[in-house]
């Protein structure tokens, strides 16, 4: 329930339109001249969530602490197995292979199957069914996709549990409890899963991708666009979520 209102609440159209309502219907009722200039606030903060530099400053705070970690680095051969959270995947075989997965999905598991083209060690996936009409769990489209890619059916392990970063950590732990892993998500999702794998003890070397911001930013002007607003809601999810991790669980 808390994760769905989340979701719906991350996007700044959504809480931005909806706090703009309630301030003005409080306006009207109350005709106070400081909720008429509080009201038009919200859609100022739609506008700098829209705008390049503003949201990419959002999500950098999330994603600049973790390091590339890249394919032929010797960090990662340290740990013991590679780790793959799951994201998302469209059930439509009238599409073309490529085109059901969306792009955090495509990078995750790409990177693993890259990583495991050096060394053959384990991959660890879980995520259970997430579409009403789906027939089969995420952890079962991943473990296709890393098949297609050349990973050996023998080295891909499955959970076919969880429906959020939560459950689907906890589904992972029962696997990999007392090892070292290589964990491989998105960049700005990392601090809230490396926070519940701690919590079972486990020992987590980061693998960030699918970044949604540049190392190095400037400055710069611009005009709001669809591709910062959603920059802008992925930051802000991940934000809810570490307030639900840290505060209401």
């Amino acid at each position: 329930m808390l994760a769905g209102i989340a979701t719906a609440l991350s996007s700044p159209l959504v809480h931005s339109a909806l706090m703009f309502v309630l301030l003005r219907l409080a306006y009207l009722i109350s005709s106070s001249k400081l909720l008429s200039f509080f009201s038009f606030l919200p859609l100022g903060w739609l506008l700098l969530c829209s705008m390049t530099y503003p949201s990419v400053l959002l999500i950098k705070q999330l994603e600049d602490p973790y390091p590339t970690i890249k394919v032929e680095s010797e960090t990662w051969l340290q740990t013991d197995a590679i780790v793959v959270l799951a994201c998302n995947y469209v059930e439509d075989n009238d599409l073309p292979f490529i085109s059901r997965w969306p792009n955090c999905s495509m990078q995750r598991n790409l990177y693993a199957a890259q990583m495991y083209q050096s060394t053959n060690k384990p991959i660890y996936l879980a995520g259970g069914i997430l579409g009403s009409k789906d027939a089969y769990s995420q952890a079962a489209h991943n473990r296709e996709f890393l098949m297609t890619m050349g990973v050996n059916s023998h080295d891909i392990f499955v959970n076919s549990k969880g429906n959020d970063t939560e459950t689907e950590v906890a589904a992972l732990a029962e696997m990999v409890d007392g090892k070292y892993i290589s964990l491989v998500t998105s960049a700005s999702h990392l601090t809230r899963a490396i926070s519940y794998f701690e919590d079972y003890n486990i020992k987590v070397l980061p693998i960030p991708v699918e970044h949604l911001s540049r190392k190095n930013v400037e400055p710069l002007l611009g005009l709001p666009n669809a591709s910062s607003l959603y920059r802008s809601e992925r930051a802000l999810h991940e934000y809810l979520g570490l307030i639900y991790q840290r505060y209401l669980r």
